[in-house]
């Protein structure tokens, strides 16, 4: 007995270093959500209703081929994670700009950061993000990205 564990942990260990996340693999950092969005979007989902973090994935209410889906997404790999049918909820309308091209500008033209949500309602995005370390909920046109409000998220 003690001469087959002997030979078993040697060769056990010798497994784990190769068994590593995929979090690790790209060191540690998640995807910033504009990828996410746009890698979803290029396999066909569209629109959105919903994006937050959930438990360090990120939760996707989101259309594919007009069918309501909810995403479990990876938010170190992007990779779908768990994928099911939802009730549908509103999304904006067929004339919007893509998700990708509305984060897009918050990030390049508007200084945001550190999107940790996004949602629409009705006429809007609601978007939580980032600028100047401080939490924003911003209200965001969907057929221009620009912002209609923006304030402190408390």
């Amino acid at each position: 007995m003690k001469a087959l564990i002997l030979f078993a942990i040697p060769g056990i260990l010798a497994l784990i270093p190769i068994q590593f996340t995929d979090a690790q693999s790209n060191g540690g950092s998640r995807m910033p959500l504009i990828e996410i969005v746009r890698q979803l979007e290029a396999d066909g989902y569209k629109p959105f209703s919903e994006i937050s973090m959930d438990d360090g994935n990120w939760e996707v209410e989101v259309r594919q081929n007009d069918v309501a889906y909810e995403l479990i997404v990876d938010s170190f790999t992007g990779k779908i994670l768990s994928q099911h049918r939802d009730d549908p909820d509103d999304h904006p309308a067929k004339d919007a700009l893509p998700l990708s091209e509305v984060l897009k500008s918050l990030a390049e033209n508007d200084g945001y950061s550190g999107i940790d949500e996004v949602s629409f309602e009705r006429r809007y995005w609601e978007v939580e993000a980032f600028k100047n370390r401080q939490k924003r909920e911003l209200h965001v046109d969907p057929r221009t990205a620009k912002i209609i409000a923006d304030r402190i998220d408390d």
